[in-house]
């Protein structure tokens, strides 16, 4: 607390500011370009006002004034730092921008009923968002500072009011940035489709932030074209008969808007005198505008299409597949063979169908609705209604109805490999006959009862007798027979046993008698397998 006295005599600015940007114009401004300072009694004192008490590292408290600093027209100005000297009728020139967090602090609207106390609580918050900026104390101490934090956290304590306006214009300030106006048109992802006669564009989305007047025009477009005003922007419709077949149409889709600069200024007089921060913000009005550059061809295209089954690695043929249009007129119909099928269409909306399923194949009951844009791009629709961007068109094929068989170990539920199974129909035919591995097996069935039995059981099983009888329907539900009721599965499973370990007990004359007579098969066997080498 040792510069509170000159606080009384010297109040501003030394320190380099972090500048937005720097210039001597300012065109259209709203803030004069210069001013002269007022705020002396009889050329000999200053004005000034205090609010809060500070507390030196001795514990003893201080007055903590701050000189009024006004231009000759009333406007508040703030010092920015304090080494230099404050006077009466100085003149200042504009200078350059500062850092965002200023325009938070001049913007902020306090409240208290008292343009001093306004003013007080401002100029604190400048000095120790300037401290801030340059990280350092050379505005307000550590002493001061931890002051307006500790009375900003404690409501009942002196000058809470005070301290917390200046504490939350600081954090406010830290976390600012000022929104300057935009206008932007998007530049990716545009296309046309025919609709209705017309080439139309998907959603043009426009940026528009701090600005008014918004409008909207074109340039080099025929007659009968609309832009039409859409969620988030505007969509561009052009007759589709303005355009020759053949021949492509370039044209702009051009905004405008007005929009306004915010920025703080801090004003010099020279290195005598403090630099001073103009009590408001600048509102520089300005015209914004951008426009879209946008290709129309009136041309047909090429689009792939492909038929393959679920795993997508190959195509599958033998499906017939139609075309259609948005009117749902046939455009072509075809026998998908082992190669994608590449057809010729103009831009606009069609749906793809499957009339006949390709051998072992189930018949796809899905539509697939796909766009060709004026560009040559393809779309297809997904599952949210939403055109999205591909590089062919797929419809996918599911096998036959199948069913999935797992063998597993009783106890642990572990597939189990090895074992030889036996699918039967409801004639006891044998249908297919296979061995387990350590995942679960598939196979294609027709509509029906079977049964599944074990033939050989894998090694350290035992053969179970169990037969599993199932049935399988036409939409492809898996049902297994459970008592006298059938009840949907997943899959078909059949478990089976470990053939259970011998113990030998560890004591006792039973064990004695196991053990010696264990001995004599052993040695018995021994003889006759020396033996027979000798027979042999």
């Amino acid at each position: 607390m040792k510069r509170v006295k000159s606080l009384l005599f010297a109040m501003l600015v030394a320190i380099v500011v972090m500048f937005s940007g720097i210039g001597s114009t300012f065109a259209a401004s709203t803030l004069p370009d210069n001013f002269t300072t007022k705020n002396l009694i009889n050329n000999s004192k200053y004005t000034t006002v205090n609010y809060i008490k500070a507390t030196d590292e001795k514990g003893k408290k201080y007055d903590y004034p701050i000189v009024v600093k006004q231009t000759s027209d009333g406007k508040f100005v703030y010092c920015l730092a304090l080494d230099k000297t404050y006077a009466n009728g100085i003149k200042y020139s504009k200078k350059a921008k500062v850092d965002d967090g200023f325009v938070y602090i001049l913007e902020a609207n306090l409240n208290t009923g008292d343009k001093y106390k306004d003013f007080y609580i401002k100029q604190l918050a400048v000095w120790y968002y300037m401290d801030y900026v340059n990280g350092n104390n050379d505005n307000l101490d550590v002493a001061l500072k931890k002051y307006l934090i500790y009375h900003a956290q404690h409501s009942g304590s002196e000058n809470h009011a005070v301290c917390k306006a200046v504490i939350d214009l600081l954090e406010g300030a830290r976390a600012y940035k000022a929104e300057s106006s935009k206008l932007n048109l998007s530049k990716n992802g545009i296309g046309f489709t025919i609709v209705d006669g017309y080439y139309v564009s998907s959603e043009i989305v426009t940026e528009a932030v701090n600005v008014s007047n918004i409008k909207y025009g074109l340039e080099n477009t025929p007659k009968g074209t609309q832009v039409v005003k859409s969620a988030k922007g505007v969509i561009v419709k052009v007759p589709v008969d303005s355009v020759p077949v053949g021949k492509k149409l370039t044209f702009k889709l051009k905004v405008s808007a007005d929009g306004t600069a915010k920025a703080a200024y801090y004003y010099y007089s020279s290195d005598k005198y403090q630099k001073l921060l103009y009590g408001e913000v600048d509102k520089t009005p300005n015209k914004l505008s951008d426009a879209l550059e946008m290709t129309i061809a009136n041309v047909n295209y090429t689009v792939n299409i492909s038929k393959t089954d679920i795993t997508q690695a190959k195509e599958v043929p033998g499906a017939t597949l139609v075309v259609k249009d948005e009117n749902g007129k046939t455009v072509e119909s075809w026998v998908s063979t082992d190669k994608t099928h590449k057809m010729v269409l103009q831009p606009g909306k069609y749906t793809l169908t499957e009339t006949i399923a390709p051998k072992g194949y189930k018949l796809s009951k899905t539509t697939i609705s796909f766009m060709l844009d004026v560009t040559g791009k393809v779309y297809v629709k997904d599952a949210k209604g939403a055109y999205v961007s591909v590089d062919k068109v797929v419809m996918i094929n599911e096998l036959e109805n199948s069913i999935t068989v797992a063998k597993l170990d009783s106890e642990t539920g572990a597939y189990v490999s090895g074992a030889k199974l036996a699918i039967k129909d409801a004639k006891g035919n044998l249908v297919k006959e296979f061995t387990s591995t350590n995942t679960a097996y598939s196979i294609t069935l027709s509509e029906g009862v079977y049964t599944l039995s074990e033939v050989s059981a894998p090694e350290g099983y035992e053969l179970s007798d169990k037969v599993v009888t199932f049935k399988l329907l036409d939409n492809g539900t898996v049902q297994v027979l459970e008592g006298n009721d059938y009840v949907d599965v997943a899959f078909v499973t059949f478990y089976n046993t470990k053939i259970p370990e011998v113990v030998v007990p560890p004591t006792g004359k039973n064990a004695t008698l196991i053990i010696i007579s264990g001995l004599a098969l052993l040695i018995g066997g021994a003889y006759f397998a020396k033996k027979s080498i000798k027979e042999c």
